[in-house]
């Protein structure tokens, strides 16, 4: 081979050298910024940790068993401030227990008979409550409103209605 054949290497142009130095920088830029913008900050490390969800089963009704436990707490109070008597004290939890019913069913319990609530599915606890309350409700005044008072001045009728009521909301 005479040497007039031999040709000298191509150059590659600048630029190939200088985009792929650019590319190198965009790839490594990316990985720093992708790093540092999801570490934590110092405020969200100094926060305590989010509560944890409950483990247990979905309660569909956790708000209006929280809710209607508080109106049971201020009838309960109520009651033992004497504000009510034994027949103002079924009226509340009759009243009470049938919002809860409502928010529960669907349906306008308030203005149900007891037949009607029967009726439905699921009702037994609800019912044999509303019809327990019946009888106090009904009364027109306590007979003797000072017989069988514990020392906080409860009946045992009065405490085992408020407690029955607190077990429907808490268990239907």
């Amino acid at each position: 081979m005479p040497d007039d054949e031999l040709y000298a290497p191509v150059l590659y142009s600048g630029w190939w050298g200088a985009l792929g130095v650019l590319l190198l920088l965009l790839v490594v830029g990316w990985i720093v910024f992708a790093f540092l913008s999801t570490r934590a900050s110092a405020e969200e490390k100094a926060q305590p940790p989010a509560p944890r969800l409950p483990t247990g089963p979905y309660d569909p009704y956790a708000g209006l068993r929280a809710e209607f436990e508080a109106h049971l707490d201020a009838v309960e109070q109520r009651y033992l401030a004497g504000e009510l008597d034994e027949r103002g004290l079924h009226l509340a939890l009759s009243k009470e227990v049938r919002g809860f019913a409502s928010g529960r069913l669907g349906v306008d319990a308030s203005v149900l008979t007891l037949s009607e609530i029967e009726r439905m599915t699921g009702t037994q606890h609800l019912t044999r409550l509303i019809a327990r309350y019946y009888r106090p409700s009904f009364a027109e005044y306590d007979v003797d409103p000072l017989a069988g008072l514990d020392e906080h001045g409860v009946t045992p009728t009065g405490r085992d209605s408020i407690d029955r009521a607190r077990t429907v909301v808490r268990t239907w």
